[in-house]
């Protein structure tokens, strides 16, 4: 719900992520809040991180560490799961406007500075932060995930490059062979690659370590693609900024199609609950969706 919330700042649902115990986690950047619902009963709460912190990024580790990137507060913090920061990391300036983040192996939390064009790794258990700034004018780098191989897979959305970076800090960057394709998504796949989407392009594909992609088009009319997760299964689940729909990717067959009953709903980002089944987030409409295991 938005009560009380000022129209500017409604249409900005972000991340999802659920917890073991099925819970599901958001946050809401304009609204500057950190959402818990309750899929069994249907209670939803607002935990209220300020007006001026753009919460994005989001990692469920326990219940005394949920990681959020504070992009406008310039600031990484840990929540417990009564809504409490309960810690803190102002990030250097260099690497202004924290969005997208993950977490290593190693525990290590890395981050993706979209406006300021920097990756950073910080170590919760010592507070050490280090940021990498990437060449050239066009970057804005958006999510990133940790590869098979140790290394983290980023996107960079205006220089339509999928990229990777070690753990001490070298970069390897890969233009997408098609012109303005704004990748958005990045994750490993069952299969040992990476696998990205593209906005639009209205395509996802494969690189392997070398930089070598296979593309494969949606097919879908006017389609913008942004995140996309794997399923129980091993599908590939891909969610669309335009049109209201989810699919189903089934390898030597055609996609499932799920239509949303939400109209306009720009969506965001998507994952699976512990239930198995498909939990996303609808940006503009506020709003999360969910596609039981049973439907599937």
């Amino acid at each position: 719900p938005n009560d009380g919330i000022p129209e500017e700042q409604q249409g900005s649902t972000h991340e999802i992520q659920a917890s073991p115990d099925g819970l599901i986690w958001i946050t809401q950047q304009k609204q500057g809040r950190l959402v818990r619902f309750d899929p069994s009963s249907g209670d939803m709460e607002f935990f209220d991180l300020g007006a001026e912190t753009g919460p994005h990024g989001l990692i469920y580790q326990d219940e005394n560490a949920i990681w959020i990137t504070l992009e406008f507060a310039n600031e990484i913090i840990r929540v417990n799961d009564a809504g409490q920061i309960v810690d803190g990391f102002k990030l250097p300036d260099e690497a202004t406007g924290p969005h997208g983040l993950a977490q290593a192996s190693d525990g290590a939390l890395w981050w993706t500075g979209k406006e300021s064009g920097a990756i950073g790794r910080l170590d919760p258990n010592t507070g050490d932060t280090q940021v990498v700034k990437l060449d050239g004018p066009n970057t804005k780098p958006i999510y990133l995930s940790q590869g098979p191989e140790g290394n983290m897979w980023f996107t960079e959305l205006e220089g339509s490059r999928v990229s990777k970076i070690t753990p001490q800090g070298q970069i390897e960057r890969f233009e997408v062979p098609f012109e303005n394709a704004r990748p958005i998504e990045v994750l490993p796949g069952p299969d040992g690659r990476i696998w990205y989407t593209e906005e639009r392009g209205n395509a996802y594909g494969t690189i392997t370590q070398d930089g070598a992609f296979e593309r494969f088009p949606t097919g879908v009319e006017g389609g913008k693609l942004a995140g996309a997760v794997f399923g129980p299964e091993g599908h590939l689940w891909i969610q669309f900024n335009t049109p209201d729909i989810v699919q189903r990717i089934n390898p030597g067959a055609g996609p499932d199609t799920f239509a949303l009953p939400t109209k306009g709903a720009v969506q965001h980002r998507i994952t699976v609950g512990p239930e198995g089944g498909i939990w996303f987030t609808e940006l503009a409409a506020d709003r999360i969706g969910h596609i039981p295991r049973e439907d599937q």
